[in-house]
This record gives C-alpha cells, sequence and structure tokens, in this order.
C-alpha cells in the first residue's frame, strides 16, 4: 500500500512523450529521497542509460521503491510496437533485477 510520499507516482504511457514524463517523474522522485532505484528487469535498460538521455531499446522495464512504506513501482513499456505502458505501483517484482545503479 503507497503512503503519502508515493501515492501520486504513477503515469500512463501511450506516446513517446509520455515515456519522457515518467522517467522524468521517476529521475526526480530519485533525487528528492521519496524513491529508490532497485534494478532493470528484464529486457530493460540501466535506468542510468535513459535517464541521461540517451534513449531507450524495445523495452523499458525499470524497478524502483518508496524510501517510506518500501512500495514497489514499475516503470514499464514496449516501445517496438508502441503499445505503450506505465509507472506504477506494483505488488512484486517479476523475475530477476540486473545489478546496474542510479547515483542518489
Amino acid at each position: 500500500m503507497s503512503c503519502d510520499k508515493c501515492q501520486s507516482i504513477k503515469k500512463v504511457i501511450k506516446v513517446p512523450r509520455d515515456l519522457k514524463e515518467a522517467i522524468l517523474l521517476a529521475k526526480l522522485k530519485i533525487e528528492d529521497g521519496t524513491l529508490k532505484y532497485l534494478g532493470a528487469g528484464a529486457y530493460g535498460d540501466p535506468f542510468k542509460r535513459i535517464a541521461s538521455g540517451q534513449g531507450w531499446s524495445d523495452f523499458v522495464n525499470n524497478y524502483f521503491s518508496c524510501s517510506s512504506c518500501y512500495q514497489v513501482f514499475n516503470l514499464h513499456a514496449e516501445t517496438y510496437h508502441g503499445s505503450g505502458g506505465k509507472l506504477e505501483a506494483v505488488e512484486e517484482i517479476q523475475g530477476e533485477l540486473s545489478n546496474d545503479v542510479y547515483p542518489t
């Protein structure tokens, strides 16, 4: 269950601009200490790469957690076919995470 600090962290991704906004939102929430980066999921690029504006591959799949309540968030999008995605709270991490890091 999300807390007051993280309950507003969500974004529906339908077009590339939405994905850019979701990446920026996650980046800002990491920088202000609300979120902690956990790693990239299956087929996902390291968040450091996409947050620095180096673009993204066919799949975006990154996980974060709230620094207060530990709610897990997933930024995911399928960009190749343009089917979109979301930045959303999730019940659990799907699969294994890479060991990449994002500086805080």
